[in-house]
């Protein structure tokens, strides 16, 4: 009998477990297999500033920002150093607080700068698809992301 009951333990465990995968969460059915990602909880990593795409210098890190709806803060990767703030987000308004970073010199340093400068510039956002967009006052992307799993 208890054989049985440890294997009945273990096969429920075991299906737990693969629900409760690292993926993304399922899409909004929207009668589409596009999976939607969310501002908070997913790891935006650096794909556009402007209407220029990023490149990263031979040995460079990718830049990236993750924010967490729990306690409004946001940590990254700014190109060259690491980068926290935090920030306030109300329907497509959103916007950063003082950003505190790291004080290193890498040859990433102007995009460094240019995804610093996009921050302070943000007042809204959208995300289609993967893919997040920080916009300005007049909503025009001043960043683009791309969603990585956290």
């Amino acid at each position: 009998m208890a054989r049985a009951t440890y294997a009945a333990v273990m096969v429920t465990l075991l299906a737990m477990a693969a629900c409760n995968s690292n993926e993304p969460r399922s899409p909004t059915s929207k009668g589409s297999d596009e999976v939607t990602f969310e501002l908070a909880g997913t790891r935006w990593a650096l794909v556009q500033l402007g209407d220029k795409p990023v490149t990263i210098s031979e040995g460079g890190r990718e830049a990236y920002i993750a924010l967490n709806s729990a306690d409004g803060s946001v940590v990254g990767h700014a190109g060259c150093n690491r980068l926290s703030t935090n920030y306030k987000q109300s329907g497509a308004q959103l916007s950063f607080g003082d950003l505190v970073t790291t004080r290193m010199y890498c040859p990433d340093i102007p995009t460094e700068t240019a995804l610093l400068d996009a921050m302070k510039a943000t007042a809204g956002w959208r995300i289609a698809g993967s893919q997040l967009e920080l916009l300005n006052s007049q909503q025009a992307p001043v960043a683009r992301f791309e969603a990585r799993n956290l």
